[in-house]
């Protein structure tokens, strides 16, 4: 999983249980032994808790409104669910994949800002690569664990809520992980971002446009239409596509300058084309991609269940609590 002359992109305190439950207890204010059966019931099954608590909100699922609004604000479920998410296999490779690809295709140090980069695990471990990093995101829990989890690491990444507040073109890379997906108007988020990045620079993106399941309350079926849609999304704000991995997660766009070079690799584009009309059938039907999806979501890592597992009577309570909470 690591590559030469890269950290890790299972990131410190990704490997550690004992660690992870004390910071998470922390920050939601709740026992070690709720937390120790929450991480256990999300690694069985991802996003159970987000799932709950949307429907104790009443939020109506795959529609943007201002109950939503307000869930990202406030809620804890996505504190619950980041260690899961950004130590699965899949999450790592792409992490991996953003570190190497930055190595050989930019030279020394980037500037680089994280949109909407959760509990802030991508930003740490871009900073450990030696990248000038600046994490942003709203939820506020996400923003408590993540200062939490930098100080931890005593990483030097600063700290921002408001995107929209920073200097035009002043930095290298923008990277956009598993966020545009859920907002109300992706065209906005991704003119913002051109905005800030410099012209010659770089715009890293994952967005699984398709995944709208009962798995994933919060993806938009308005936000279908972009699924695997180049020119709609991207190429409106002047983007062009110059890398990625075959799935588009990521996939690596620039924003054009006068005299600027990118690695162009013709064949491979040609590919990545093609694998976006695979993409862009979601549009059509998207139960053949959501299936496949949703198999690789639900697969667990029982490594990562050990000294989670609920075999005390304290724990045992917490399973009850949490059951009367859902």
């Amino acid at each position: 999983m690591k590559a030469p002359n890269l950290p890790s992109p299972l990131v410190y305190p990704l490997n550690d249980n004992q660690r992870l439950v004390e910071l998470i207890s922390e920050v939601m204010g709740k026992p070690t032994d709720w937390t120790r059966n929450l991480l256990y019931q999300e690694e069985l099954n991802l996003g159970q808790y987000h799932r709950r608590e949307f429907k104790e909100w009443g939020i109506e699922p795959f529609v943007w409104s201002h109950e939503l609004a307000e869930y990202y604000r406030r809620t804890d479920s996505a504190v619950s669910g980041q260690p899961t998410w950004n130590r699965r296999k899949e999450k790592l490779q792409i992490r991996q994949w953003i570190g190497s690809y930055l190595q050989r295709a930019t030279e020394g140090a980037q500037k680089i800002l994280l949109v909407g980069d959760g509990a802030g695990f991508d930003s740490l471990y871009l900073s450990q690569c030696r990248h000038h990093v600046t994490y942003s995101e709203e939820g506020e829990m996400n923003i408590a664990l993540a200062r939490k989890i930098f100080e931890l690491n005593r990483a030097p990444i600063e700290v921002v809520t408001k995107v929209d507040a920073l200097p035009s073109e002043s930095f290298d890379v923008v990277v956009c992980l598993d966020v545009l997906e859920h907002v109300s108007d992706p065209p906005q988020l991704v003119s913002l971002m051109t905005r800030l990045v410099r012209p010659g620079g770089k715009i890293i993106v994952h967005a699984p446009f398709f995944f709208v399941s009962p798995m994933n309350p919060t993806h938009l079926k308005s936000n279908i239409q972009y699924s695997g849609n180049l020119s709609r999304l991207y190429g409106s704000s002047g983007l062009v596509l110059v890398d990625g991995r075959l799935l588009w997660d990521p996939i690596v766009l620039a924003k054009p300058a006068a005299g600027a070079t990118h690695p162009r690799r013709f064949f491979w584009l040609w590919i990545l084309r093609m694998a976006g009309l695979a993409l862009a059938f979601a549009r059509i039907c998207r139960l053949p991609h959501n299936w496949v999806a949703t198999r690789v979501m639900q697969k667990c890592n029982h490594e990562w269940l050990k000294g989670l597992e609920p075999n005390t009577e304290s724990q045992d309570e917490a399973v009850a609590e949490m059951t009367q909470d859902g």
